[in-house]
């Protein structure tokens, strides 16, 4: 258009000039030409006005007819669109969006926002993607701002996505479910029974486990002597964990005379683990966490937690000993390979923790391997059997502090994990990933972040301790005179702490254990003295027993705060020492202490402690147990999870 004007004002300008030059000779001539220059410029003007005029013309036209094709295909698109103003009142839809939220939602000037249950000031309008339930329908919407004269507008995009949710809800109702069963104590059953009970009662067994999973529309298939397979659908779950797997109960009503008979069962119900290869190995995991925490339960691996059913009853104890000669063979043979060795139990480590350490450093030496155990401080559990072991010369330099384990450790070293089986407990965490080679050896119930030993794990819930077991492996090494009398006191120390001088969770193996510490020169009156308190210590553990309040009538119940080194054992003892008064089955002792508030427990054996302490992030066994309340610093406030804790318990024995 510039060009076209300066091309025109030099016409003119050339014209009047010539026009004037003529002017001098011939003024009538000039003036014509001057004239005929301005009319030429003004009717060339006109026509390329009139040009311009009908560009623009077709151009609006056109722009009409897209906008018009725009607006009738925006009409008849299979996406619901609606255009609001910026505080959400329609201003135009299609017709998918009439069809999908109805004509009064669709007339202009309803606030569409309000309807939905969207605030106008938190959406952004940049195009992001939102699920949307609107009216059983599920919707995937698009929000987009523009502007027209200077006004907000938002296009709203909103896709049905409902046939898509309920292919997933279908998938998930749906979704194939593996789960293993196995007999807890099958071999010990069969050489207990004759020949026509224990016929009798596996075929019992048989019939009980296909009723059961005929009713909830599982198919069974028994592929060993002791082990089926079952296979599923995730609502089939849902009515079995309603029935709080009812069938642990219907089975253990068949024991016989010659043993109980339980069931363990390992289900795992993940949605990330789709395939049913990633299914079975997530299920025979959890069956192995059923057996490991004492058998007579279900355990249903979930994506982020474990969930368990059953467990009322006391790990069953084995008749046979051939696992622990297998594991006891293992065990010699990693310490001969191993360059050395190192210890570690769990924080706050008391007598049975360090006695079972002290028999396997014992072990160690006799077979030529330097050993050392993690110890981050002597509290005052342990302050007496650490005095007698300063008195034996082979124990000055054993013990080490976990920042100067980094430097012991090398290619080659062992890891020996004792009395614990959680990864957040141990002295020294980041050691179990630092060492290749590791062995687990414990007597609680797994629970928490449990760690992978890479070699193996002797862990049995029906040991009375940690001591125990390690006397069990001890019995088997090659080498006879494995320990000493300073081994043997240390491991009668951590079973009489643990059994409160057999008194509690004592079996036939614990005696076994037992008499084998006398034959390698075990005193139990120093084992005694070991335990002994101080007068400050019994005065305080007086303390606790008298808060203890009573609820229920049969659950004692103590608040008590001590922030001195020795408060968790003071409340560990208090728990001992409330059943004793006639008629408590349990007793738990909330403590505060520099830690925040922890509780111990104790039971008689008829309420499982275990499980009541598992709702609040702790474990232990049927008969004791513990926790750690971390986001919790008053002592009422912990008092009320507890007692809520209880109430779920009660609440679930009455439903099974």
């Amino acid at each position: 258009m510039n060009k076209i004007f300066t091309s025109y004002t030099l016409l003119a300008v050339i014209g009047v000039a010539t026009g004037l030059y003529i002017c001098q000779d011939h003024f009538i001539l000039g003036a014509v030409i001057i004239a005929l220059t301005f009319a030429v410029v003004i009717g060339a003007q006109i026509v390329e006005h009139q040009k311009i005029k009908k560009a623009l013309s077709t151009k609006k036209m056109i722009e009409r007819k897209v906008s018009k094709i725009t607006h009738d295909r925006m009409y008849e698109m299979p996406v619901a669109i609606t255009i609001t103003s910026e505080d959400g009142r329609v201003l135009m839809t299609n017709r998918m969006f009439v069809r999908q939220f109805g004509k009064q939602t669709s007339k202009a000037g309803t606030n569409f926002m309000a309807t939905i249950g969207i605030d106008p000031k938190k959406v952004k309008g940049d195009g992001t993607f939102h699920e949307l339930n609107y009216e059983d329908h599920s919707y995937l919407m698009s929000i987009t701002e523009f502007f027209r004269a200077d006004k907000r507008k938002l296009l709203f995009h909103l896709f049905d996505i409902t046939q898509i949710k309920n292919s997933e809800a279908h998938y998930r109702h749906s979704r194939t479910i593996l789960g293993y069963i196995q007999i807890d104590n099958y071999e010990d059953l069969s050489e207990s029974l004759s020949p026509q009970c224990r016929t009798e009662l596996f075929a019992q067994i048989d019939v009980v486990l296909n009723r059961w999973a005929q009713n909830n529309g599982a198919v069974l298939q028994k592929f060993e002597n002791s082990h089926y397979l079952m296979i599923f659908s995730h609502d089939d779950l849902k009515k079995m964990e309603t029935d709080h797997f009812r069938v642990l109960d219907e089975v253990r009503e068949l024991s016989k005379e010659g043993g109980a008979v339980s069931l363990s069962i390992g289900i795992e119900d993940s949605e990330e683990h789709s395939a049913l290869p990633e299914a079975e190995e997530g299920s025979r995991a959890a069956l192995d966490i059923a057996l490991a925490r004492g058998g007579d339960q279900c355990v249903v691996r979930k994506d982020d937690h474990n969930i368990y059913y059953g467990g009322e009853t006391e790990a069953k104890e084995k008749r046979t000993k051939v696992k622990a000669r297998v594991k006891a063979q293992a065990l010699q043979e990693q310490i001969v390979e191993a360059r050395n060795v190192v210890i570690m139990g769990h924080q706050m480590p008391d007598m049975d923790c360090v006695g079972s350490a002290i028999g396997l450093i014992g072990a160690c030496r006799a077979l030529n391997r330097e050993a050392k155990f993690v110890l981050q401080e002597i509290n005052v559990s342990i302050r007496s059997l650490m005095d007698y072991l300063s008195k034996d010369a082979n124990y000055s330099e054993c013990f080490i502090k976990p920042q100067e384990a980094e430097d012991y450790i090398e290619e080659g070293t062992l890891l020996i994990v004792v009395d614990t089986q959680n990864k957040n407990y141990v002295e020294m965490p980041e050691l179990v990933d630092q060492v290749r080679n590791s062995v687990l050896i414990d007597h609680h119930r797994p629970s928490g972040t449990a760690i992978k030993a890479s070699v193996f794990s002797y862990i049995e819930a029906y040991a009375s301790s940690a001591c125990e077991l390690v006397c069990e492996l001890l019995q088997y090494f090659s080498k006879k005179d494995v320990i000493g009398k300073t081994e043997a006191n240390a491991l009668m120390a951590g079973i009489c702490m643990d059994t409160k001088m057999f008194m509690s969770k004592t079996g036939v193996r614990t005696f076994e254990a037992a008499s084998y510490l006398k034959r390698r020169g075990a005193d139990t009156v120093i084992a005694k003295t070991l335990l002994q308190n101080d007068i400050e210590t019994y005065a305080a553990r007086t303390e606790a027993v008298t808060n203890a309040e009573f609820y229920d009538n049969a659950i004692a119940i103590s608040l008590y705060e001590n922030h001195s080194d020795n408060g968790k054992l003071i409340a560990a003892q208090a728990a001992d020492e409330l059943l004793n008064i006639r008629g408590i089955t349990a007793s738990f002792i909330l403590l505060k202490n520099d830690e925040g508030i922890c509780i111990s427990a104790r039971s008689m054996g008829e309420v499982n402690v275990q499980l009541i302490l598992e709702k609040l992030g702790g474990g232990g066994h049927l008969t004791m147990a513990g926790a750690q309340l971390n986001d919790c610093d008053d002592l009422q406030e912990a008092r009320k999870m507890l007692i809520d804790a209880i109430e779920s318990y009660k609440e679930g024995k009455t439903e099974s």
